[in-house]
């Protein structure tokens, strides 16, 4: 595992605190993968990466949860996701400090397995997918949302001209994934592909809010010392703040969703 990768959960439980409010298009993305889910009984839930729980919380708006199991790395997030419990009420929430691939989770036991804007930052991305896969039932779904393959281009040439780290630089070639690589993951595990789809969006954002998103999914790799800001940060929200014009940071982002079922 690279030092990025160890890095991340620390890096997401600094930011927990205010990562809800800098994802919002997180957010809405894991709504719009909640409402693709099929209709059924998902009584039972595994919410893998599910950070500060809205994941979760789109799902109780649409079906009777009685139980979910959220796994996430970074203990800080979790904190979060528990000080919402309040808006779970008669839900059976267990909340585990987990990597997916060691999660304490049982073969078989799960109704639906969701996992969004987490995948991309897992080292092994199909043996996370067939380790998810296996914790469904047999007629489980399981649902995903990651970033896809083709986005982020300006932010990723932003970067590479402030002299960014290539752990940084890099990390959209080697963790974005395209349609095919996840219909081939997805029968890899041993699911059947129901619907895989990309979801491109131009988005005109401040500079000042694209930094916050920034602070918030990439405090690991930015490096930012308590109360104050990195150099590397500094270089970054300076470039930001040239490029963006009377409408803000201008670029394409990539969203690829995924909903399989294992078979009966």
């Amino acid at each position: 595992m690279t030092s990025q990768k160890q890095d991340a959960p620390s890096g997401f439980s600094k930011a927990a605190d205010t990562y809800d409010a800098a994802v919002r298009h997180n957010i809405t993305g894991s709504q719009r993968l909640v409402i693709s889910l099929p209709d059924g009984e998902y009584r039972r839930v595994v919410d893998v990466g599910c950070g500060t729980g809205f994941t979760s919380a789109a799902l109780l708006e649409r079906f009777d949860v009685q139980e979910i199991v959220g796994v996430d790395p970074a203990e800080g997030m979790l904190d979060v996701f528990a000080s919402k419990l309040e808006e779970f009420p008669g839900v059976q929430v267990q909340l585990r400090a987990q990597d997916v691939m060691e999660m304490d989770v049982a073969d078989g036991s799960a109704d639906a397995v969701i996992s969004a804007m987490a995948l991309h930052w897992f080292p092994d991305k199909p043996g996370a997918i067939a380790r998810m896969a296996r914790a469904l039932r047999p007629g489980g779904v399981l649902a995903i949302l990651t970033a896809g393959r083709g986005g982020e281009i300006a932010w990723q040439e932003l970067l590479e001209e402030v002299g960014a780290p290539e752990a940084w630089t890099g990390w959209f070639a080697t963790n974005q994934r395209d349609v095919d690589e996840m219909e081939a993951d997805i029968r890899a595990a041993g699911l059947e592909p129901l619907d895989v789809w990309m979801e491109r969006r131009r988005r005109a954002t401040p500079a000042d809010a694209f930094m916050a998103r920034t602070r918030a999914v990439a405090a690991h790799l930015l490096g930012n010392p308590p109360g104050g800001y990195s150099e590397l940060d500094q270089r970054i929200n300076a470039a930001l703040h040239e490029r963006a014009g009377s409408d803000g940071f201008v670029y394409d982002y990539c969203k690829l969703f995924a909903v399989a079922r294992r078979p009966d």
